[in-house]
């Protein structure tokens, strides 16, 4: 079965991480589901009991991140669920 793909939505304030920091769990993501439709989401409901890639690029849906960037993260999506990851979430 293929995975699902979904877009997600966030209209945050940057914050930088450092290795070991914990993501902040009360940001709310916006993202479409399956059908179209908007749904919510907070970080730490997302993340909770889960191994998950994060990612974000900068220019959503432009050429170098639609053709660079997230390609990679498709191509690799097999290799990353075999080592443990339950969820592959690109932020934009």
């Amino acid at each position: 079965m293929a995975p699902r793909r979904t877009r997600t939505m966030v209209n945050v304030q940057t914050q930088a991480l450092s290795v070991g920091d914990k993501l902040p769990s009360d940001v709310t993501l916006n993202y479409f589901d399956g059908e179209g439709n908007m749904q919510e989401i907070t970080v730490g409901d997302l993340t909770k009991g889960k191994k998950v890639v994060m990612f974000a690029v900068p220019g959503a849906f432009t050429p170098t991140c639609s053709l660079k960037h997230l390609p990679g993260f498709i191509e690799r999506a097999d290799e990353l669920k075999g080592k443990g990851v339950d969820t592959i979430a690109c932020i934009s």
